[in-house]
């Protein structure tokens, strides 16, 4: 566990998507082409919250590289509980979750699980899968590893 983690991005929620573009792109940061989910994203599969199958949608959008090399992901929950949805009323916006890549997807959740973290939110697109973990408590923020289904 953690040996072959590698970061991926830092996630932060929020409540209008294009407000939140407009706002980093105004301090340079950008651009945040569609990626997952929403009417122009890749449709997500495998959705999971706290345990039970869901059909949540959310607009996903990623700008790579966008401050000093570190990617920012925007998230604005559109359909269906998340815990994006419980983020936003127990916080408000900002920084939801830190993500790392990592090469054995099913075999990193197993080993969070062992060590006490509870899986509260799954999906996936493509041979892609990821999952949550409840670190919220740890370090003050949600742990997201994700990797290629095997």
């Amino acid at each position: 566990m953690q040996s072959d983690w590698k970061f991926g991005h830092v996630c932060l929620v929020v409540r209008d998507m294009e407000k939140a573009i407009k706002h980093y792109e105004s301090l340079g940061v950008g651009p945040f082409p569609p990626f997952i989910g929403g009417p122009e994203g890749t449709p997500l599969t495998e959705r999971t919250v706290h345990g039970e199958p869901s059909d949540y949608d959310i607009d996903l959008r990623v700008c790579r590289d966008g401050m000093g090399g570190l990617s920012i992901e925007l998230i604005q929950p559109l359909k269906g509980r998340t815990i994006y949805d419980e983020f936003l009323e127990e916080k408000g916006e900002g920084v939801h979750h830190v993500m790392y890549n990592v090469e054995d997807i099913d075999k990193e959740i197993a080993e969070m699980e062992k060590a006490g973290f509870n899986v509260i939110q799954t999906g996936g697109i493509e041979g892609v899968k990821w999952a949550y973990f409840d670190t919220d408590k740890v370090g003050g923020m949600i742990t997201e590893l994700g990797g290629r289904i095997k």
